[in-house]
């Protein structure tokens, strides 16, 4: 499940030979674009949606239990958890959200520039990329197009505990252009929890405690 949060998190933009600079700061693209994605690891592979502006994001992956999703408000510094079969919801602070997918929010990454080339039919730019913290990190290649979004990423994603996975993740049919702003609210109507003052440290433990509650949901 790490894994999959953090493409759903994922990074983004791309700039020659670049300095060190705050993993969090590249997750925006300076444009709003929708797409289809796949994420592959040691886990199998998932597929889904995004949908992003500046500033905010969503990702849904249709899982065995019937979808998960996210919803990131970088201004109101919210990370939202969505059950798409169960219609429940977890708001987290960013924060918390980042380190339950190895400090994310500590992150910093480097880059250099390769070379040009096209994916998913889409003119990019690969570099060679590095993203470093103290409870993990990424090391392998992205493509950006030249709006700044990144179509592909393949690489290792490594944690503090050894749990190191080879990961792929890669865009398809992707549409740049206006997105509607309710897309990234959670729907009315679902029962949830808001967790964003819950220390972080204690974040993982109070999702695990709903648990039984959230799951006995299902179908209502």
């Amino acid at each position: 499940m790490r894994h999959l949060i953090v493409f759903l998190l994922t990074l983004a933009w791309g700039g020659a030979a670049l300095a060190a600079e705050p993993a969090l700061d590249l997750l925006d693209a300076p444009v709003s674009y929708t797409a289809a994605f796949s994420v592959t690891s040691s886990r199998g592979t998932y597929h889904g949606r995004v949908w992003h502006m500046p500033g905010l994001e969503r990702r849904e992956v249709a899982t065995a239990g019937g979808g998960q999703g996210i919803l990131i408000d970088r201004k109101a510094d919210s990370a939202t958890l969505l059950s798409m079969s169960g219609k429940w919801h977890v708001g987290l602070s960013l924060r918390a959200a980042a380190g339950m997918v190895g400090g994310l929010d500590s992150w910093t990454a480097s880059r250099t520039r390769l070379r040009d080339e096209t994916v998913a039919g889409i003119k990019a730019t690969r570099w060679k990329t590095r993203a470093e913290g103290p409870k993990g990190g990424f090391s392998g290649d992205i493509w950006t197009s030249r709006e700044g979004i990144v179509v592909k990423a393949t690489g290792v994603l490594s944690s503090a505990d050894g749990d190191d996975s080879p990961v792929e993740m890669i865009l398809s049919d992707m549409r740049v252009g206006a997105v509607d702003r309710q897309v990234f609210e959670v729907p009315k109507g679902w029962f949830g929890f808001d967790l964003r003052q819950v220390p972080p440290d204690k974040v993982v433990q109070a999702v695990e405690s709903l648990k039984p509650l959230l799951e006995g949901r299902k179908g209502k």
